[in-house]
């Protein structure tokens, strides 16, 4: 099977983009591909462990990053990103990884697709 990379740029709740990233992921995983996802810029507010779904009934965007986790999705974190953005490590799901460039430019030489969720309309 091959491995998919999903750059991630938006911010939860703002764009419907972070739902499709979370769909195709479990859509991949479940065809037996390899999933990586790597936040950047606004994407690293995404798996906020501070998040609530709970006062509109729904599962929070965090809760689904969990999950993926859980499925074996590699989630990735821009260093500078987070550190401009205020997000520290510990507010971050379990598994989720913190690198930089040169972590994202291994993910993308291994890469068979990459799909790039950037905000640009």
């Amino acid at each position: 099977m091959g491995r998919m990379l999903v750059l991630l740029c938006d911010s939860p709740y703002h764009h419907e983009s972070v739902d499709h990233v979370i769909e195709l992921t479990r859509a991949a995983i479940g065809k037996g591909h390899t999933v990586d996802i790597y936040l950047m810029m606004d994407g690293v507010y995404n798996p906020l462990v501070t998040q609530s779904g709970e006062p509109f009934h729904m599962e929070s965007i965090s809760d689904q990053f969990k999950a993926l986790l859980k499925l074996g999705t590699k989630v990735s974190g821009c260093r500078v990103c987070m550190e401009l953005r205020g997000v520290d490590a510990d507010s971050l799901p379990a598994g989720t990884d913190i690198g930089g460039i040169f972590d994202l430019s291994e993910m993308l030489a291994e890469a068979d697709v990459v799909l790039s969720f950037t905000g640009a309309a």
